[in-house]
């Protein structure tokens, strides 16, 4: 493979997976902020997503999450569906994971960071011809 067919099919395959999961991240983050969605009214779900929109960093994670689908979409014309969803899932679970715990401080356990290796094993074994 050369290095422009691995730009436009794994290249663009792991800037979908990152713009996914900033997008993801960055709303998450500032939901934390913010608390609980309140479903008491449709009043108070409305505002909820009001103040979640008042951020520009939600703002750039929609527009990120919206983007992410063209970049892989560039991947999968380029890879089999067998080999790149499955490393479009495993690949976000990997960034989320490493944001959850760096900025969130949310705690690593043996289980996940065995799931993670696993899940990380099982792409590359798809990958090997």
């Amino acid at each position: 493979m050369g290095i422009r067919q691995f730009v436009l099919s794994w290249g663009m395959l792991i800037l979908s997976v990152f713009f996914n999961a900033y997008g993801v991240f960055v709303i998450k983050l500032r939901m934390n902020e913010i608390g609980e969605v309140k479903l008491n009214s449709v009043k108070s779900f409305f505002n909820y997503f009001v103040l979640l929109l008042k951020s520009g960093l939600v703002i750039s994670g929609i527009i990120t999450f919206i983007v992410a689908p063209f970049f892989f979409a560039i991947a999968l014309s380029r890879m089999e569906i067998s080999i790149a969803y499955p490393a479009n899932v495993i690949l976000n679970l990997f960034f989320l994971l490493f944001f959850a715990v760096l900025i969130l401080g949310e705690s690593i356990t043996l289980n996940k960071g065995i799931a993670v290796i696993l899940a990380l094993v099982s792409v590359f074994l798809l990958y090997r011809k």
